[in-house]
């Protein structure tokens, strides 16, 4: 199929809005992603508006850490959205096949490489006064420069950009947003009870940026567990788990790792911490090699089958994990040498979850 210079090749995927093809520039090597979206649908005066906003966005941002807009074409049936082509696919995928390869999720060192560019990206975003509304591991795309490094999938020659802003917001003058959109699984808790009772604009309780914080940690979370924080069968079910805000943490990860995503999975969202402060802190700024083991001692009480007892609603119990002089700052954390390879003893994944779809499999 051709499209002016470009010629669509191969499908690659199907998004909410449309199918996503790999494409060439005519007469050179250079391969783009591009969505493909039927006019018809785009033009409805419920989808116009985010189709528009994502255009819109995605001109505005430019930053290595973000799927760049390449090109916008249109015929009389369909718009044409020329993006960058990442040969990875998404960080969900990723994940899966490299535990189907290694029989374990991705290291600390890993996460903290994948991470430290999301929260990058993420930071900039949100500089730009912007809400993503949709972070989550099919959201974020994988490049690999060499064959080699794409097939071994060694993730740490991996580069992560953030896309699809298709329900992205600009925050308005008071810098809240009020629908509730996005992916269950990964819901700020507030817009999550907003999609339970089924009271999406009503609601006069808005959220900002911190939202983004919460998936996040979300995505953080199953990237060294290689299973989700909260799951449930169904929207109702799931909301019941995030309300209840139990999780836990195996025994054999990090202080800092444990820091980290305490600071964003925080069911009050003004104890999150920002992508700013993300940026700065040691999981992120710290060699792994120096990272310092639990003290168990400390934790005793709180000890699970599943490895550390956690709630998101009271933020006392991780910070108890540290001892008195760690409380005292959030990144006074004195070093001490650990290999880190957090290895669950089971991985339960989920199939697709565009918004509200929940099909869940074990993945072996």
């Amino acid at each position: 199929m051709k499209i002016g210079e470009y010629t669509l090749t191969k499908l690659l995927g199907k998004g909410t809005m449309g199918e996503v093809y790999m494409t060439i520039k005519n007469g050179t090597k250079e391969l783009f992603a591009t969505k493909r979206v039927e006019k018809s649908y785009a033009d409805r005066p419920q989808v116009k508006k985010y189709f528009d906003n994502e255009i819109s966005i995605l001109k505005e941002l430019k930053h290595s850490k973000i799927v760049s807009l390449k090109d916008l074409k249109h015929t009389k049936t369909h718009y044409y959205i020329m993006m960058e082509y990442c040969n990875g696919g998404s960080l969900m995928n990723c994940l899966k096949k490299y535990i189907s390869m290694y029989r374990h999720p991705f290291s600390e060192e890993i996460v903290q490489y994948l991470m430290s560019q999301i929260v990058n990206g993420l930071k900039y975003i949100h500089q730009h006064k912007i809400i993503h509304r949709d972070i989550k591991l099919d959201n974020i795309l994988v490049k690999f420069y060499n064959e080699q490094d794409m097939k071994s999938l060694n993730m740490l020659h991996a580069h992560v950009k953030i896309s699809d802003f298709g329900i992205s917001a600009k925050l308005n003058q008071l810098d809240r947003a009020y629908t509730a959109l996005g992916s269950p699984a990964y819901m700020d808790p507030l817009i999550l009870k907003k999609l339970n009772e089924r009271n999406y604009f009503l609601n006069l309780e808005g959220y900002d940026q911190s939202a983004d914080i919460w998936s996040l940690g979300a995505a953080c979370y199953e990237m060294v567990m290689g299973r989700r924080v909260f799951n449930g069968r169904n929207i109702q079910d799931l909301y019941i788990k995030v309300e209840g805000g139990n999780y836990s943490i195996p025994t054999n990860l990090s202080k800092e790792f444990v820091s980290f995503i305490n600071g964003m999975l925080q069911y009050d969202s003004k104890k999150r911490l920002t992508a700013e402060q993300l940026s700065r802190h040691h999981f992120l700024t710290r060699n792994v090699r120096n990272f310092n083991k639990i003290d168990l001692k400390l934790v005793s009480n709180k000890l699970g089958q599943n490895g550390i007892n956690v709630n998101t609603k009271k933020n006392e119990t991780m910070w108890d994990i540290f001892n008195e002089e760690d409380n005292k700052k959030l990144y006074n954390i004195p070093t001490m040498f650990l290999d880190i390879n957090a290895i669950p003893d089971q991985q339960q994944y989920y199939g697709n979850d565009n918004n509200i779809q929940f099909n869940y499999q074990y993945y072996k």
